[in-house]
């Protein structure tokens, strides 16, 4: 199961969002096909009792079952899943409802907001990424998504990303002899090889990825239904992977993505993690040899190490400070039926 946690734990870490519609793309909750089910989980006046609290704010049941259910369901095979394994996934859902308070309420400490013009904007950027045919609010429609509800939703995504920055982005520092020293005790990750710039669409059906590479081949732009559509992290990136190296990527992909040409959009591709489509932005074929070669990729490397190592320490010491009640008899009440198989 440590390849399934470990991508489970990388689409669900707040990275400055969580995953809700980075640019129109939503995950629709798919309650029949797993569904937690709760037995009482209310008080003695009838009031549901929170799951937990964070210095007072409430984490509802309900709230917790939209997460557990939309990431759940973004599996391509739930099959193998024991109820250990649901148990550490309800636990991990939980922790990143929790963190997700414990920052908003950082954010109310230091009056970090969001102002209606703010918001706009945000909006109008988001929406240009549209095509006048498959417009935002047919995008919207599609999707059965409240609009109010996702307005605030960006709202509050914002906030986080405008606390984070303030509180550790802003206060990293990379120096050239840092970064040299890190190329030094990194040297193979920096070492002479085949590189792709590579971008990806995955989701979990091979019905829908078949439909998604049949829309590609009309012309539709990748960045945008990759934005729209895909469950990875990188969905909001337009699905930019970046430079990739060689034997970096599991064998069936490694095997394609190196095999595609410059500009091409390849056939699907099935991984554990669903149903990959991928487009090769440009080849790296050029040996990388003195610092100048290398030293963008090293100094963001080097930054995105202490980016995540500094928002790791800030965030346990927020924890450490709020004041969080767990129901956990409650939590354990929370059962999952059995799955017979993948969809």
């Amino acid at each position: 199961m440590h390849n399934f946690f470990s991508f489970f734990s990388l689409k669900l870490k707040f990275a400055g969002e969580r995953q809700v519609l980075p640019a129109g793309r939503i995950l629709l909750c798919l309650l029949s096909a797993v569904m937690i089910y709760t037995t009482c989980g209310c008080g003695g006046n009838g009031k549901p009792k929170p799951l937990a609290t964070v210095n007072g704010m409430a984490i509802s049941i309900a709230e917790f079952n939209k997460i557990f259910a939309r990431d759940v369901n973004s599996l391509l095979d739930r099959s193998s899943l024991t109820p250990e394994d649901y148990d550490r996934l309800k636990e991990e859902v939980l922790n990143i409802l929790i963190d997700e308070k414990v920052m908003l309420f950082r954010a109310k400490e230091l009056s970090i907001s969001v102002s209606d013009a703010e918001l706009a904007k945000k909006i109008d950027d988001i929406k240009e990424s549209y095509s006048l045919e498959d417009g935002f609010d047919n995008a919207l429609a599609t999707r059965k998504v409240d609009y109010g509800q996702w307005k605030e939703e960006l709202r509050e995504r914002t906030i986080l990303e405008k606390l984070i920055s303030a509180e550790v982005n802003s206060k990293i520092q990379v120096k050239e002899a840092e970064g040299k020293a890190y190329r030094r005790e990194h040297r193979g990750m920096y070492a002479p090889g085949k590189r792709v710039h590579v971008a990806q669409i995955v989701v979990r059906e091979r019905e829908k990825a078949d439909a998604i590479l049949k829309r590609l081949m009309r012309g539709e732009d990748f960045g945008k239904v990759a934005r729209e559509e895909s469950i990875g992290p990188e969905a909001r990136a337009g699905g930019d992977l970046g430079f990739v190296s060689q034997g970096f990527m599991p064998e069936e992909i490694d095997a394609a993505i190196f095999s595609q040409r410059p500009g091409e959009i390849g056939p699907v591709i099935r991984s554990p993690f669903g149903y990959h489509i991928f487009r090769i932005i440009e080849k790296d074929k050029k040996a990388k040899k003195g610092w100048d070669d290398v030293r963008e990729h090293v100094l963001t490397d080097l930054r995105k190490q202490k980016e995540e190592r500094e928002y790791a320490l800030w965030l346990g010491a927020l924890r450490s400070k709020a004041v969080i009640k767990i129901n956990g008899d409650l939590l354990k009440k929370e059962t999952v039926p059995p799955i017979n198989g993948a969809e």
